[in-house]
């Protein structure tokens, strides 16, 4: 793998199952609003300790481009932080015991699992059957320290910021299941005591000739929205709230633009990845 990391000043500021009421047809040219299906409890959220329930990392992306329909890279990254946190050549990629934790009985373990490797959340390994996707994805994102989110701009506009774009276009919103997460994490990074430490936003371009990626496109980021996802922000806010987060911070993320929603997660130190 070779990453290269991108200064901030670079930057300005799934098919997962669809639980979504439409209120017209995808493919009429009359779109309007797609609401969320309800969530259902997820409770407040716990406390953050190293020697209870714990999550390592959090992997976002789009299932259709990065997922098994994709080109299937949210697993090979899932997979290649287990194998470096548990790699002898790499002692300083190990994580000391006590910070192990416990893997949390909201999810399921990968197989194989070691309890020593990095405790990585990948909702296509660990979503219990039966589970309520959202609430198992949600409870997953507010376990874990680092948020992992694959930044991807296609040359069809298509990836996880690439089909962004599309919302704010001729009044079209949906949940967007990739910006709901960008939301929630960096939501939960800025309130006290919870769990998310860190975001680490990793920007692929287009898929490049013989392998690898093509630098991130970041002219194409001004095409995203102005304005807020209505759905999408509203998702956002009633999970928060039931997650106990103030409500100072959920008017914030009601008011977020598509565009700002995304900055916020640029300002933090990230890599660009040309190969994998």
């Amino acid at each position: 793998t070779r990453c290269e990391t991108i200064p901030n000043s670079e930057f300005s500021p799934r098919a997962r199952g669809e639980m979504l009421t439409r209120t017209t047809d995808r493919r009429s040219s009359h779109r309007s609003v797609e609401v969320a299906a309800p969530l259902g409890a997820v409770g407040p959220r716990h406390e953050f300790s190293l020697s209870g329930e714990v999550l390592h990392v959090f992997v976002s992306y789009r299932v259709t481009t990065e997922g098994a329909a994709g080109n299937g890279l949210a697993l090979k990254v899932a997979r290649r932080i287990r194998s470096l946190s548990t790699d002898s050549a790499q002692v300083e990629l190990q994580i000391p015991r006590h910070g192990w934790g416990i893997w949390p009985r909201s999810a399921k373990r990968p197989v194989p699992f070691r309890p020593e490797a990095a405790k990585v959340f990948l909702d296509q390994d660990c979503l219990l059957d039966g589970q309520n996707w959202l609430l198992g994805f949600v409870q997953g994102l507010a376990a874990s320290m680092v948020f992992v989110p694959l930044l991807t701009w296609n040359e069809e506009d298509g990836g996880s910021l690439g089909d962004m774009s599309r919302i704010g276009v001729g009044g079209y919103d949906r949940v967007d299941h990739v910006l709901l997460e960008l939301i929630l994490a960096m939501a939960l990074r800025e309130e006290p005591d919870t769990a998310v430490q860190a975001v680490l936003p990793v920007l692929l371009g287009p898929a490049a000739e013989g392998g690898g990626f093509k630098p991130f496109p970041f002219h194409k980021l001004s095409r995203l929205s102005g304005k807020p996802s209505t759905a999408t922000n509203a998702q956002a806010a009633a999970i928060l709230r039931q997650l106990g987060v103030s409500e100072e911070r959920v008017m914030e993320v009601l008011q977020l633009s598509v565009k700002e929603a995304v900055d916020q997660v640029l300002l933090n130190q990230g890599v660009q990845a040309s190969e994998w």
